[in-house]
């Protein structure tokens, strides 16, 4: 009862959209798609909520508390609204939250589980995005789909394509994906992050780092890139994370040099 617990989520679905949600309870992030809260932000090291969308390939990492003693909760997904001409997302209950009461302590041994302390220091990495937010887009993203397939700025993906952009190691880029289309889809890049600020035109109320963001249909979201990671080598891909669109056309690939 009332235990705190650090949770890792992953929506490795092909194509459901998880709007995550337990009955009574909150969820304070630490972590969305692998990036500490903390890293860019040091003085905002978590946020509180009580649902979070989580698109196809979005990682969640949360602290949650246990039920009341005796009390019944569940890990849910509330339904979402994919488009008009989206697949159905209906609500489901994902996993049952039992305490125990007051009867046996458990005995698979997890409430003893040794835990390592890790006594390094912290990294932060804070950065001003705010000049690259008043420039207008280094590239476009534009999501469309036809009875034919799916496409990114009017291309389907090739294996023996040309990169449909570039990027070079050690800079930031301003992108807007814009979606076309009349049902959701979610952006996502290989290798990188990004900072997700602006959706349609006006800022979010809690920008996020990123490496896969919702793009509203007959809408847009904007984007800062971080390159400049120097482990970043190569080609690389950007694509809808909605497998069949993915595998349909809708992805491009993009050269780190």
């Amino acid at each position: 009862p009332n235990e705190r617990q650090f949770w890792r989520i992953v929506n490795a679905s092909a194509d459901r959209y998880l709007d995550l949600q337990i009955d009574g309870q909150t969820f304070e992030i630490v972590a969305l798609d692998g990036m500490p809260l903390a890293y860019h932000e040091p003085q905002n090291p978590k946020r509180t909520t009580n649902h979070l969308l989580v698109a196809p390939a979005g990682r969640l990492e949360a602290i949650v508390t246990g039920p009341l003693a005796g009390a019944h909760a569940a890990l849910r997904t509330r339904c979402v609204d994919t488009g008009p001409v989206g697949d159905p997302n209906p609500e489901m209950v994902l996993a049952d939250l039992v305490s125990p009461g007051l009867g046996p302590p458990r005995s698979d041994g997890m409430r003893h589980q040794a835990y390592t302390p890790d006594d390094r220091p912290p990294v932060y990495k804070p950065i001003d995005v705010d000049p690259f937010k008043k420039t207008a887009p280094d590239f476009t993203v534009t999501f469309t789909e036809d009875k034919n397939g799916f496409y990114i700025n009017g291309q389907k993906f090739a294996a023996d394509a040309r990169p449909m952009t570039s990027a070079r190691i050690g800079t930031y880029q301003h992108w807007r994906i814009v979606n076309q289309t009349a049902e959701l889809h979610p952006f996502h890049i290989h290798q990188v992050h990004f900072l997700a600020y602006a959706g349609n035109g006006v800022p979010l109320a809690q920008p996020a780092w990123l490496d896969t963001v919702n793009v509203p249909y007959a809408g847009s979201v904007d984007v800062i890139l971080d390159f400049t990671d120097p482990a970043i080598k190569g080609m690389s891909v950007f694509h809808c994370h909605l497998l069949n669109h993915e595998d349909k056309g809708m992805m491009a690939k993009i050269l780190f040099k």
